[in-house]
């Protein structure tokens, strides 16, 4: 049996001033995406985003920030973008307690 890939998905997201993004990763990694670079490249779909208010208007749409106009982020596109910018926070590893001896 062949075990399917886990799609990557943001468990959490909220807008801060300026044009930053809190997020949250399936993962476990989190971090504060800047979205000023992004948002000043010309394109139809970044254009209303402009707006601080149109820019927290971000939702969760199936673990993928979307605003209202349709416009959306892939979140691994998202998390290769934070991880190579420095923004990304990675989960502790999970350690495991050792037994105190009489504890066995």
């Amino acid at each position: 049996m062949i075990d399917k890939p886990v799609r990557l998905k943001l468990t959490a997201i909220r807008a801060v001033v300026p044009f930053k993004l809190v997020v949250t990763f399936s993962d476990g990694s989190s971090g504060a995406f800047d979205a000023a670079q992004m948002l000043g490249e010309r394109g139809e779909g970044t254009e209303p985003l402009r707006d601080r208010r149109y820019f927290a208007k971000v939702e969760l749409a199936n673990g993928t920030p979307t605003w209202p106009n349709y416009f959306t982020l892939s979140p691994e596109w998202l998390r290769e973008e934070m991880h190579r910018r420095g923004e990304l926070v990675l989960p502790l590893p999970v350690r495991t307690r050792r037994p105190v001896r009489g504890e066995e």
